[in-house]
């Protein structure tokens, strides 16, 4: 068997293995996040529908994100690769600040930490992150064009720190995107399940940087949401929280980061940038139209639930748009084969 067939077939038994343990974890920690009273409150001016959902157990994002770390670690006992080694420090980063965030939600003021306190944290880990990947990473940074594939390495001084900048920019929107795009049973997870198996396949086809790392987490990382939907699927007996949702952001962000294709982004990730600049465009139209709106309500997933969508409505449409994005990414990738 070749070593490339070898390492799709661990990766998918990684999947297979966040999927089984995400499972087993959960059904055992479901009920004492449920008899330690950490229910989340709902926003008061968010959709009437949801203020059912106060008191339903936040902090499920350790459910699929234990289970993630154990087999980050063991990738490194196989494949001691750094890069898997960064991913998993940013993602444990990211999920204590949003442990941070959803403990205060929870014990101390509904509001959580202010968007400033959250902000700094996040935007460090990415700046860690980022500076190791110009100046550590063992393969170089590099920037993959599109269609044609042609890699071109990030060198000098002046361009490592140019594209410094817009890397720390992209890990912290897509990290906040993903965050946002949870905020109806299911969807965050459903959406990043077809985006993560999309990055991982990237990474086997075209192994740029010695994409073990990134082919095993991407893997991991479906497993992990398809075995934490068993507990989140409408209607949810437990929410992610921001501890889930940052560390996921972080790790999908991260990957493509590494791969040199940030742009992909654009079209798995499609639903997480719909939902950011959603919040961007109607806070901006607020503010310069003292108080008129284009959506409904933002993130736009609030803006088709109030539009009449039922949540699972809202789920399979955007899980299909992301399905549809996921295979324009494989385009891309088959145009310059």
């Amino acid at each position: 068997m070749s070593r490339d067939v070898w390492q799709l077939g661990l990766a998918l038994l990684y999947a297979v293995l966040a999927f089984g343990l995400t499972a087993l974890w959960g059904a055992w920690l479901l009920p004492r996040l449920q008899r330690w009273h950490v229910g989340q409150k709902e926003r008061q001016d968010g959709p009437r529908s949801h203020l059912v959902k106060s008191g339903t157990p936040t902090f499920g994002g350790f459910m699929f994100l234990l289970p993630l770390w154990l087999l980050m670690t063991m990738m490194l006992i196989l494949y001691p690769a750094s890069q898997t080694a960064a991913l998993l420090l940013m993602s444990a980063g990211l999920a204590a600040t949003g442990f941070a965030d959803d403990y205060i939600k929870v014990r101390k003021n509904p509001e959580g930490l202010s968007p400033l306190q959250k902000s700094i944290p996040t935007l460090l880990i990415c700046v860690l992150f980022t500076v190791y990947y110009l100046w550590f990473f063992p393969g170089g940074p590099v920037f993959v064009l599109p269609f044609t594939l042609k890699v071109l390495p990030v060198t000098g001084f002046g361009w490592k720190l140019l594209y410094g900048v817009f890397a720390v920019i992209y890990l912290y929107f897509i990290a906040n995107s993903v965050n946002l795009t949870d905020g109806v049973d299911g969807l965050l997870a459903s959406v990043s399940i077809p985006a993560a198996l999309t990055m991982g396949i990237l990474a086997y086809l075209t192994a740029f940087n010695g994409a073990a790392g990134s082919l095993y987490s991407s893997f991991a990382l479906a497993g992990g949401f398809a075995g934490f939907l068993l507990y989140n699927h409408h209607k949810a007996k437990v929410f992610m929280g921001d501890t889930g949702s940052l560390a996921a952001g972080g790790v999908l962000a991260g990957v493509l980061l590494l791969q040199g294709v940030p742009w992909i982004m654009l079209l798995l990730g499609f639903v997480y940038v719909a939902e950011s600049l959603s919040v961007i465009i109607q806070v901006t139209y607020f503010k310069r139209t003292g108080g008129r709106r284009i959506f409904r309500m933002s993130p736009i997933h609030h803006h088709f639930e109030l539009g009449g969508w039922s949540e699972n409505k809202v789920v399979a449409v955007f899980t299909l748009v992301t399905v549809a994005g996921c295979l324009l990414s494989l385009l891309t990738y088959w145009a310059a084969f």
